[in-house]
């Protein structure tokens, strides 16, 4: 499922706690952001060597929905502890 300079794969993570991430940077090339879950990896990196309009609006598209999942995740995260009375009094104290 590609077409010219168009983007393809398909992924689904369904990470549990043996996850990293980075972001490996040079001087003369564009980053790679990786992703770790057990034993599979992901690697992003633009499709071409260079940092085009097109890899800006993806990276800052990127930061977006990843901003929006962290979000989703805190809130989920944080809907028990607000349930219980005695988590709450816990976080009071």
């Amino acid at each position: 499922m590609s077409s010219d300079d168009g983007s393809f794969s398909h992924i689904s993570f369904h990470v549990g706690a043996d996850w990293r991430v980075r972001c490996s940077t040079y001087p003369d090339q564009t980053p790679i952001l990786g992703i770790d879950a057990g034993s599979a990896v992901l690697s992003i990196t633009p499709r071409s060597k260079d940092a085009d309009e097109a890899a800006v609006e993806f990276a800052r598209a990127l930061v977006r929905e990843v901003q929006a999942f962290a979000a989703e995740i805190e809130r989920l995260h944080a809907e028990p502890a607000a349930a219980d009375p005695a988590c709450s009094a816990d976080l009071a104290a």
